[in-house]
This record gives C-alpha cells, sequence and structure tokens, in this order.
C-alpha cells in the first residue's frame, strides 16, 4: 500500500507541482481516505436517503388505485374474525363484479375448505369470479412465512398467483428494518409487484420491463432475488391522502354509489393494529408504521411509472472521495486557513446539492457520506498544516519587522544627527561668506566667486532641512503648530523674497489675490509651500516667461493656483512628481539642482491639513497647481 501511495503522490506532485512543505499533509490525507473508504457509513448515508424521499414530488399517485381494507372495526360491523369466510369474499366479489373494475389483487392468505359448508362457498366464491368480463385481472398473492411460501388453494390457484413479499432492509442501511427496496423477482420468478406494474404498462401501451432492466436493479445471490430501490409517494406520511381505502363492509352491504369501482384496481388486504405483520416502517416517518397494503400500492405505482432509484456503485463513490480529496488539498495548500475553510464548507455543500439534484432529476443515489467524510478530513488535516506554516511565516516576518524598524530607526538617527551637525558648519560658512562679500566690496571677481559660495551653500541648506522634514514625517514627530493666518499675506512675503531671483532670470511673478478670510493653518508649512511652488517655476520656466498666483474662496475651501507658461511636464512624469527623490528627467533637471524632496513634501503638508493638490502640464505650454486648504 505505501508504494501505491508513493506513485500516486509522485504522479499528483509532477503534475501539479506541489510544494515540499505539502509533502506530509498530502500523504496523510491519502493515508487516512484509503483507510475511510474501507469502511461503510450506512447511517449517514441513510439519513440523507431518507430526507431525499421526503423531499421527492415527482410521482404523482394513480387515482385509480382502491385499497379495500379488513381491520377491527370491520371485524365488529360484520361480526366476523380474520380470516373472514369464503361466504363473506364472495359477496364481496358479488359487490365489485357489477362495476367491472380494472384488477382485483388479493392480498389475503386464503386456507383450504374443512368441511362440505366452506365447500359450498368457495364454489361460490369462484363463482361470482367467473362473473367478471375477460379484460378484468384478477390475481391472488401468496406469502412467505417461516416454513415457506403459502400457497392458494388449488381450487383458485388457476386465476394465477404471485408473490406479494415485502423486503425491509437490513444491511444496506444499518439494520433499521424499513421498507426502502422493493423485491422484483425471486427465483426467476416476478412478484406481485413487477407482474401487475407490467400489466398497468401494457393497458398504456408501454413497454414490459424485465426485472433485470428496470433502472437500478440489482440481483443478490444469496437471496437468489433482484431487488430495486423505489420512490414514495410523498403523500403516504399523511394518512389522509394515501390511496382511497374502503372497509370491506361497506362494499358487500353495498353501501357505495353504482359504478363506483369502474376501472379501479382494487387491492384487497387487512391492515389490523394488533397484528403487528400488517404494518411496516418507511423513510417518509420513522415514528410512524404504514399500512403494508398501501406500500404494496405505492411499489406498483412506482414501478408502472418507472420511478426506480438508481444506486451508484461504492467502488466510483470511493474513486471520487480520493479525487475531490486530492484536489481540495492542492487548492487549500494554496490559500491561507480561512479561506481553506470556506472552500471545505462549499465544497460539502455543493456535493449535497449535487446529490440532492441527481435524485430529484435523475433518479441517481449518490452515497455522498465518504465525499462528505473525506472533505471535512482534508479540513482537518490541512488547516493545522496552513496555521502552523502561517503562523512560521508571520513569527519571520514580524522578526524582519522588527529588525527593519531597528535599522530604519537607527537610520534616522543618523540622519537627524548628521543633518543637525551639518546646520551649523553650513550656518558658519554662511556668516563667513557675508562678512568676506562686504570686505571683498570692491573686488569683483572675489565678490563673484563669494556669490556663487553663498548660492551654494543656500542650497545645500534647503537640502539638509528638507531632509530633516522627511526625518520628521517618517518617525510621525511633525506636528502642525495651527494658527489664524491670511493666506495673502504669505503669498506676498514669498512673492517679495522671490522677485529679486525671478528678476534676474528675465521673469516676472504676477498675483490676483481675492478677499480672504484667515483660516486655520500652520503658516511656516504652508509658507514653504508657497515657496517651493513659486521656485520651481522660476527655477524650470525660463526668460521672458510668468508665474501667475491667484486666490479664491467658497464656503468649504480657500483655492491657490500657481501657474506659469514655462517648459511643462511630460505626462509620463506628471503622475510621479509627487513622489520621493523623483526628479524629472529632462535637459533642465541636469543643470538645475534639487533634492527630489520638494514636491513630496509639498503634498505631505497640504493632506496635513487636510487639504488637496493637483497638477496639471502641458509639454511647452506650461504647469499649473491647484492648492485646496479648508476655510474654517
Amino acid at each position: 500500500m505505501i508504494n501505491v501511495l508513493k506513485k500516486i503522490y509522485t504522479s499528483i506532485s509532477q503534475t501539479i507541482k506541489i510544494d515540499e512543505k505539502s509533502i506530509f499533509p498530502l500523504l496523510f490525507t491519502l493515508i487516512f481516505v484509503f483507510i475511510i473508504i474501507q469502511y461503510s457509513f450506512n447511517t449517514f448515508d441513510a439519513i440523507f436517503y431518507d430526507l431525499w424521499i421526503k423531499s421527492d414530488a415527482l410521482i404523482k399517485k394513480d387515482n385509480s388505485f382502491v385499497v379495500v381494507s379488513m381491520d377491527e372495526t370491520t371485524d365488529q360491523l360484520s361480526g366476523e374474525v380474520y380470516p373472514y369466510t369464503y361466504l363473506t369474499h364472495a359477496k364481496l366479489m358479488e359487490s365489485i363484479a357489477s362495476d367491472t373494475p380494472n384488477s382485483i389483487i388479493y392480498f389475503v392468505d386464503f386456507s383450504s375448505p374443512t368441511n362440505a359448508l366452506e365447500q359450498e362457498h368457495l364454489q361460490r366464491f369462484i363463482a361470482s369470479i367467473e362473473k367478471f368480463k375477460g379484460d378484468t385481472i384478477v390475481r391472488f398473492v401468496s406469502s412467505l412465512d417461516s416454513f415457506g411460501e403459502n400457497f392458494p388453494p388449488d381450487e383458485i390457484r388457476k386465476y394465477g398467483f404471485s408473490l406479494g413479499v415485502m423486503n425491509e432492509d437490513g444491511k444496506d442501511f444499518n439494520r433499521e428494518n424499513m421498507v426502502r427496496q422493493a423485491v422484483l423477482n425471486v427465483s426467476g420468478e416476478d412478484t406481485i409487484h413487477l407482474w401487475m406494474a407490467n400489466r398497468l404498462r401494457e393497458q398504456s401501451n408501454l413497454a414490459k420491463l424485465d426485472s433485470k432492466s428496470v433502472w437500478g436493479s440489482f440481483y443478490h445471490s444469496n437471496a437468489d432475488a433482484t431487488f430495486v430501490l423505489f420512490r414514495f409517494l410523498t403523500s403516504l406520511q399523511v394518512p389522509s391522502e394515501n390511496y382511497l381505502r374502503i372497509p370491506i363492509n361497506r362494499v358487500i352491504n353495498k353501501a357505495l354509489p353504482p359504478g363506483f369501482f369502474k376501472g379501479k384496481n382494487v387491492f384487497i388486504g387487512h391492515q389490523y393494529v394488533s397484528r403487528g405483520d400488517d404494518f411496516v416502517s418507511t423513510p417518509l416517518m420513522r415514528d410512524l408504521k404504514i399500512p403494508k397494503i398501501q406500500v404494496h400500492a405505492s411499489i406498483i405505482d412506482a414501478l408502472a411509472q418507472e420511478k426506480t432509484i438508481f444506486r451508484i456503485p461504492f467502488w466510483l463513490t470511493q474513486v471520487m472521495t480520493v479525487i475531490i480529496s486530492v484536489l481540495l488539498s492542492v487548492l487549500i495548500a494554496r490559500v491561507s486557513p480561512l479561506r481553506g475553510l470556506i472552500y471545505i464548507l462549499c465544497s460539502a455543500c455543493l456535493v449535497i446539492v449535487v446529490t440532492f439534484a441527481l435524485f430529484l432529476g435523475l433518479g441517481i443515489w449518490l452515497k455522498m457520506a465518504h465525499i462528505v467524510t473525506g472533505i471535512f478530513l482534508v479540513y482537518y488535516i490541512w488547516v493545522p498544516f496552513r496555521a502552523i506554516a502561517e503562523y512560521q511565516s508571520r513569527y519571520a516576518i514580524q522578526e524582519e519587522t522588527k529588525i527593519l524598524k531597528q535599522v530604519d530607526r537607527l537610520k534616522h538617527n543618523f540622519i537627524s544627527l548628521m543633518s543637525h551637525d551639518l546646520k551649523t558648519p553650513v550656518a558658519k560658512i554662511s556668516g563667513i561668506v557675508d562678512l568676506m562679500m562686504v570686505k571683498l566690496d570692491s573686488n569683483f571677481e572675489a565678490r563673484k566667486m563669494m556669490r556663487d559660495l553663498q548660492d551654494s551653500t543656500q542650497e545645500l541648506n534647503s537640502f539638509i532641512s528638507s531632509i530633516l522634514d522627511l526625518t520628521k514625517i517618517e518617525s510621525q514627530d511633525l506636528k502642525l503648530n495651527i494658527i489664524q493666518k491670511d493666506v495673502n499675506t504669505l503669498i506676498e512675503t514669498t512673492v517679495e523674497k522671490l522677485t529679486f531671483q525671478a528678476e534676474t532670470k528675465g521673469m516676472k511673478i504676477e498675483t490676483e489675490l481675492g478677499p480672504l478670510y484667515p483660516v486655520s493653518i500652520d503658516p511656516i508649512l504652508i509658507l514653504r509651500v508657497i515657496s517651493n511652488l513659486v521656485e520651481n517655476s522660476i527655477k524650470y520656466s525660463g526668460p521672458n516667461s510668468t508665474v501667475m498666483i491667484k486666490t479664491w474662496d467658497d464656503k468649504e475651501w480657500v483655492y491657490i493656483e500657481i501657474y506659469d507658461n514655462g517648459v511643462g511636464i511630460p505626462e509620463e512624469d506628471l503622475k510621479h512628481i509627487f513622489d520621493k527623490f523623483y526628479r524629472v528627467k529632462n535637459n533642465l533637471s541636469h543643470s538645475i539642482k534639487g533634492s527630489g524632496l520638494g514636491l513630496y513634501l509639498v503634498k505631505y503638508f497640504i493632506e496635513l491639513h487636510q487639504g488637496k493638490i493637483q497638477v496639471s502640464s502641458l509639454v511647452g505650454e506650461g504647469t499649473k497647481f491647484l492648492i485646496q486648504l479648508k476655510n474654517s
């Protein structure tokens, strides 16, 4: 068996490329599946089979079936005790004969007459049978007991008889002794059920059924009999909706309207509460037994309508269990435990729905106990393995995250320390440059060098400030200092500071500022936002261009629009300009220095104020930024 499992695993792993971590759960699954398919789960299968039977509404009862019964009540009214005399049966037949029924089936054990009077009554009974026309079927039913088959007396045997055995399941359904299957043939002789069903089919011009050709029939060699699962009438569980039942005394006393039995199929039998053999258990109602004569009628009705059940072979169920278990294993091996549980539940529900549909639609019974058990077995094997693997992965990620946080913290500390330490010498250099420019006032060449050095110092100082801001952002140490401030004032300050820079490049800065109320902002950060955007326009627009700044407001927002008529930004770069350390790739970007953090910080500062920023640009026409700040 181990070699078989190895071969199966090898072929599966090569076909579906199973991960090495899935070897053990897959092997465990195969081993346990092979174990469970060796056992039967008849009780589980019986529960669902009975549920399907109760839900079956495909069979319609034949209203031509009438049951004439004998019981304790008819005994009291007629003054007789079962078995009734031949005289009573003769009167019964005489009452029915005038209506020319379609058939009369006698589920009664007759004994040979023991005296001359009984012999005379038997002759009268035979004479009453002879009154029927030739197209009326009269058939007697023999029974089985511990001594063998009980045949009708020789005098009435000539009218024909068939065995009327009722099978109560024991082996296939966990010895519950319920009637779920009918006996079609015993030792080569058709039972009354198949015989009568064929007579009814002949009258309806339907093909005759052979015990081997009945849908779902199977042969038991030990019993030398052919059986079939049949579909009950759902109405059998409601006594008032069973086949029409008439007490024998009403028929004898002619208390029925003329022609009542015309064209009917009459089943004559007994249903004594005191006789346990007269009632049987069915899947329809476990706690309430049904008269056997009613079940006989239901079997004949089901066979005549070909409403029988085909049971799928057990070996095919075993193969399906293995295949479904393997496929689910492969699926669960690739998903999270929670999703795996969802797949398990959906698979089990799908199996139940499919088996129910097969039963109702095609009369096919698939024993699903092994399949459903295999599905949940996959869950109990794979989900713990998947949970362990996921826990290990999560633990590794947590450890890696801890290390990354430590490295990140060290990086931030290093950058912060370096930036702070750099600011001091940069400030000293800037101060020295200012002093040297005063002393070298008459030396043009020296002043030009000092001015270049001063510009480089300012660029370095701006870069250090950006790095410090980035460090504060990533460490979440940046806090807003909110006050009420007029945005127009910040714009005027920016314009005043950058006008000289713009004029040196042959550019103009124009404003169109609408009247605004003060809003709640951090003025230092917003000033940096405006300065950065205006300074970028000055850097990238070129000579003879204009930077325009507009402001206006509504009830919800304060709007700041900054646009230029410079070179513009290509579309492929436009969606990345707010990314960290991103710079537009063109000829100007190589000659103009920058950190790539300016617009990233601009967007962050605006969103920190719960505002919005939008950008639009066309190459060769210019770029427009629109800022929205809460008007509060």
